[in-house]
């Protein structure tokens, strides 16, 4: 009898590993959330009216940055797969931009928007609080 009992209480255990493993696989997945905020904006120092924009992403991702104002965007792939993406944007002081990213694979996730605007920063904070 005991031989009897151990085995059936191997087969129970068994089976509700196999129930939790297969519970795991049909867990929906987190989505793929949007890049930070820029941490690193400035005027470039060479063209007027050009917005130097980093800040951090998934490694390898796509990012697009969007300005609302212009209707215009640009679009860098983190090559390198540092994490960080470095974008030149035409904008203006306060202009409202969007940021999101785009992973390769598993039917090219695409993460919701985030919205910022423009100001020079830098990784400590705001250099000027020009906008409202």
């Amino acid at each position: 009898m005991p031989i009897l009992r151990r085995a059936a209480l191997h087969l129970a255990v068994a089976l509700a590993i196999s129930l939790l493993a297969g519970a795991a696989c049909l867990s929906p997945t987190l989505p793929l959330p949007p890049p930070e905020p820029a941490d690193t904006m400035r005027p470039a120092a060479d063209r007027e009216g050009v917005w130097q924009i980093s800040g951090n992403c998934s490694p390898g991702a796509r990012v697009s940055l969007f300005n609302q104002r212009t209707q215009r965007g640009v679009i860098e792939e983190d090559t390198d797969r540092n994490g960080r993406y470095f974008l030149e944007i035409e904008a203006q002081l306060c202009d409202p931009l969007l940021v999101w990213q785009e992973l390769e694979g598993n039917g090219g996730e695409e993460s919701e928007a985030q919205s910022f605007v423009v100001e020079e920063r830098t990784p400590l904070g705001v250099v000027n609080d020009a906008c409202p």
